[in-house]
């Protein structure tokens, strides 16, 4: 599984009218807007350019998006700054959090965490909605923190590998 980090601090220079052509859903919230179909345009750059695909027809079923032709499989997560897009053979989820101060035992007691800590409640939660993501039973897992964010990506493939790439270019050390 290849998993992009990208920044999305250059958002507000990219042209309302090309983010429209990325829209997959309406927001009210402009931030939340340009963050999705930034999530989109970077999606469609990188299967052209990286995975060589031409035709990256979009389908949704069960509110999941699926290239129509299924040659690789996706998700996307977007939390402040940041977008993580993995890709992989297999069906995969992935979900990025900023790290934030905040009351988590109520919510770790609800979820059935075993959260001793504020860090531990954000790879508990990532790995949650990773999975929620992929629906389907995960079989391996790759967590790690980048700055201050948690992200967690789930694959149905037991053998998967992971690889994590940052936008600035530099290579996360795959641990």
């Amino acid at each position: 599984m290849d998993i992009f980090i990208i920044n999305t601090s250059d958002a507000n220079n990219i042209s309302e009218d090309l983010l429209k052509q990325f829209e997959h859903q309406k927001f009210y919230n402009t931030t939340k807007w340009k963050e999705h179909c930034l999530s989109y345009l970077m999606l469609d750059r990188i299967l052209k350019e990286v995975y060589k695909i031409p035709n990256r027809d979009i389908e949704f079923i069960n509110k999941k998006p699926y290239l129509k032709n299924k040659h690789i499989y996706f998700s996307i997560s977007h939390s402040n700054e940041y977008i993580a897009i993995s890709f992989s053979k297999s069906d995969c989820g992935i979900d990025i959090e900023e790290i934030k101060k905040r009351s988590y035992t109520n919510i770790s007691k609800r979820m059935k965490f075993n959260s001793n800590s504020l860090e531990e409640f954000y790879y508990d939660w990532t790995k949650y909605e990773a999975d929620y993501k992929l629906s389907s039973n995960a079989e391996s897992y790759k967590q790690f923190q980048y700055k201050n964010y948690i992200i967690t990506a789930a694959s149905i493939n037991p053998q998967e590998v992971f690889e994590i790439y940052i936008q600035n270019g530099e290579k996360f050390p795959n641990l």
